[in-house]
């Protein structure tokens, strides 16, 4: 049984439409929902936890519908973007709030609160009130007080955004980690895509109101359903290049590209189309049996562990003269090409590369 299930559910806003949308969450799976912002994450979450009614469609909990069930008797938690943190409460007095509301033991409580403050590295901040707290430390007493009620799936939207970089890394193991230990639900919204890839079992693009795709992170990255999709996931993103595919579907030609590229696409031959490679399938330099092209180096990304490349493709009837946008001399090698329903080679113009 699925411990959420939306099926043809539609909000409808005075300028937005969201839905319909369709997913399903299973017991003790870690769900994500990536997308841009401002395209609906939150109100699914909203609409999964009763703060909102569907204009269309059904929510279900457990196997019940949820139109059913009052906000308190359907189990589940949520940390807000906003934290909705009581400000007349200490840190220890906000985590411990919904397990003195069910009339827990003094015992649970204090286990509850030990466990939670060491996960979550409050224990020196838990006399404090809201707002003598950073903008990170009243992140994690709400994570906390998520955490500590122990309820039957958890919804997070953007929980951990507020905090610094390293933080964020540490808590995306440990919400990872809580999460599978418990065997417990959880549904995480993010407009990071490496965030949500990092540690959700699978992940729902939303885009533009509607779920674009759902599928595992491995998927949604290597597979993208539309070209919707394939804008949205990868950073740097996929680099996109209108052309045509040969009468056979196996090569994308190009009247920017010196040659054509070789592709595996059954479904798009002799017709016009869209082309996508991932910065990483593209490195400097020629490679026997890859095609190649000219490009001219803009600027340049040390990153540590890869360098980010922008550059423009030279074309026959740029400005050859030195330094001329699109002149200039470093080839690029391209191979596994990939050929989804849409996505492509290089955007005429810049492309992002990365060079391991």
């Amino acid at each position: 049984m699925d411990a959420i299930r939306i099926t043809d559910v539609v909000k409808r806003y005075p300028e937005f439409t969201l839905g319909p949308i369709n997913m399903s969450v299973g017991q003790g799976e870690f769900f994500g929902i990536f997308g841009p912002p401002s395209t609906g994450k939150t109100s699914v979450l909203k609409l999964i936890l009763g703060l909102l009614t569907p204009d269309e469609g059904q929510v279900e909990i457990a196997g019940r519908d949820a139109a059913e069930m009052e906000v308190s008797a359907r189990g589940i938690s949520m940390v807000f973007q906003n934290l909705a943190l009581f400000p007349h409460m200490t840190g220890r007095e906000n985590i411990i709030f919904p397990l003195k509301e069910r009339g827990a033991s003094e015992a649970e409580i204090a286990e509850r609160l030990d466990l939670v403050s060491e996960v979550l590295h409050v224990s020196h901040i838990l006399h404090k009130n809201p707002a003598q707290m950073s903008g990170g430390e009243r992140q994690r007493i709400a994570l906390g007080r998520a955490f500590a009620a122990q309820s039957r799936a958890m919804l997070l939207d953007e929980p951990i955004a507020a905090l610094d970089a390293r933080l964020r890394e540490e808590m995306r193991v440990e919400l990872k980690r809580l999460q599978r230990e418990n065997n417990q639900t959880f549904v995480y919204v993010s407009h990071d895509e490496e965030e949500v890839m990092a540690i959700s079992d699978r992940v729902a693009v939303i885009v533009g109101g509607r779920i674009a795709q759902i599928g595992t992170p491995e998927e949604v990255y290597n597979e993208p359903c539309s070209l919707a999709v394939a804008e949205v996931i990868g950073s740097p993103p996929m680099n996109f290049f209108e052309g045509r595919f040969s009468a056979e579907g196996l090569r994308f030609e190009s009247d920017v590209l010196e040659t054509d590229i070789q592709v595996v696409c059954t479904t798009q031959k002799g017709g016009a189309g869209t082309l996508g490679v991932r910065p990483e399938d593209i490195w400097l330099g020629e490679s026997e049996g890859n095609p190649s092209f000219k490009v001219r180096v803009s600027t340049v990304e040390p990153l540590g562990g890869y360098t980010i490349i922008n550059a423009r493709i030279q074309t026959d009837h740029q400005d050859p003269r030195p330094g001329a946008s699109g002149s200039g001399g470093r080839r690029l090698a391209v191979g596994q090409s990939r050929c989804p329903t849409a996505a492509s080679v290089l955007r005429q113009g810049l492309a992002a590369l990365v060079v391991c």
